[in-house]
């Protein structure tokens, strides 16, 4: 095999074998430092903390609603002096009794929105998990790339020298010379390509995880697995978090369309007033009264110039989109687990195949050495033999690869790349409390500080 071909299959393996000092870096210790570095993350609890205050929102409809109004005028006629100080102020509340169950459907709608919210937050960790544990191995890759490098450069390096030597003894030809030295050239080219591809994958991984990578230790066993590909579907179609979060999006958009249907029935409110008027001026002090009134009031619609009975139809084509795109959603899923298995038995395959390649290839070399040494073979035969042993041990250091990320693919895609899952052992986000802090609709609660600084950085530019 040529030597393009095999440093295209070294830059694209990973080995994780080799020397790792006691105190290196762990995938655990990775997957921790991303789940709590992770902007991605912090951007979706945010999105999801919006999402929460909806719900407060719509139940706000149910509860009493205060307000106070007051006016102040100067008044009197025509050429008269001094004018009077008319003053004026209430008090107004109102609360709804009946409303056709459009407050309890929009409550309903908000929750299921909180509730799609937390399963794409979850699908939002585990794409950056998945995205750690990638990262992780890129760099242990790209450092084992250095060290096959690095080794072939210095193989073949003696092997000039040696080739050298039998030249001056008349033992091989200017051409073994030259075939020899060529081939270490294009090792020379491939160890600066593999440093580069290293400082790459070191980049990626502090895009990954917020730092820059130090002593890596070699990957740990994966998790436990489904037993088979059925049972990875079922779990799949169950708690994967894209499927969850359509299905709570269906939900949501019944609770709409029962809210659209419900706007054209009647709704009843209880309203009162307590009011106060008086005046004031130079003259004499005028009377001050206060008003008290308290009342029903009720409304149903009648004509609405068809907009109500078009927000029933947009409702229920909603409610079509989101029972088909769960449908599409599961599909997708199927699609995934069934990749993700897919690859992983052929990488598990792939590596007992390319395990009798490399044992093969080695015994071979070391044959096509002896005949060499005897005249029997040239030295483009050993050359050949060397560059066939290291692709097959690369490749079945890539097959080890593949089986690996392919069995966090699984885990990812049956919804199990999770920190509960893995057991890192650490806390988690837990939606729950802002969640709980906001359902009594408390006054105030927000700190503007964190807006002002945004916005002061923004008005600097």
């Amino acid at each position: 095999m040529k030597l393009s071909k095999f440093v295209r299959l070294l830059l694209a393996s990973t080995v994780v074998a080799g020397a790792w000092p006691a105190s290196a870096e762990s995938l655990t210790d990775t997957l921790i430092r991303a789940y709590q570095t992770s902007p991605l993350l912090d951007a979706n609890r945010a999105s999801l903390r919006a999402l929460d205050e909806n719900v407060p929102q719509a139940r706000s409809e149910r509860r009493p609603q205060v307000s106070g109004t007051g006016a102040a005028q100067l008044q009197g006629e025509a050429g008269e002096f001094p004018l009077n100080d008319v003053y004026a102020s209430a008090l107004e509340t109102s609360l709804l009794l009946f409303d056709n169950g459009r407050s309890r459907a929009a409550v309903e709608s908000a929750r299921f929105n909180v509730a799609s919210g937390r399963a794409s937050l979850l699908n939002v960790e585990q794409e950056v998990l998945f995205n750690a544990v990638q990262a992780y191995m890129d760099v242990v890759q790209s450092l084992e790339f250095v060290r096959l490098a690095r080794n072939d450069v210095r193989v073949l390096e003696e092997q000039v020298a040696a080739t050298v030597n039998r030249f001056e003894v008349g033992e091989v030809t200017r051409t073994d010379v030259s075939l020899t030295e060529a081939q270490l050239a294009a090792s020379r080219g491939a160890l600066v390509e593999a440093l580069g591809n290293r400082d790459l994958a070191r980049q990626d991984y502090l895009a990954a995880v917020g730092v820059l990578p130090g002593e890596l230790s070699p990957a740990p066993p994966v998790p436990a697995l489904p037993a088979s590909v059925a049972e990875a579907e079922q779990i799949a179609i169950r708690q994967n978090p894209q499927v969850v979060a359509a299905r709570f999006d269906e939900r949501a958009a019944i609770a709409d369309f029962d809210r659209a249907r419900a706007a054209s029935g009647l709704s009843v409110q209880a309203q009162g007033e307590l009011g106060y008027s008086g005046q004031y001026s130079l003259a004499p002090l005028g009377d001050d009264s206060f008003d008290v009134s308290v009342g029903l009031g009720a409304e149903i619609p009648l004509y609405t110039g068809g907009r109500n009975s078009s927000l029933v139809r947009q409702a229920q084509q909603i409610v079509e989109q989101r029972k088909f795109e769960v449908q599409d959603v599961g599909r997708q899923v199927v699609e995934q687990v069934n990749n993700a298995w897919s690859q992983l038995e052929v990488a598990r395959a792939l590596i007992v195949a390319n395990r009798e390649q490399a044992g093969a290839a080695r015994i071979a070399l070391e044959g096509v050495t002896e005949e060499a040494r005897v005249g029997a073979r040239s030295t483009l035969d050993v050359l050949d033999a060397d560059q066939e042993r290291l692709t097959a041990e690369v490749e079945v250091v890539r097959a080890e690869r593949d089986a690996y990320v392919a069995a966090y693919a699984v885990l990812r895609a049956v919804g199990l790349l999770t920190v509960n899952h893995l057991d890192l052992g650490i806390e988690t986000y837990d939606p729950d409390v802002y969640f709980e802090q906001v359902q009594s609709a408390p006054v105030g609660g927000y700190d503007t500080s964190a807006v002002d600084r945004i916005r002061a950085r923004w008005e600097r530019r």
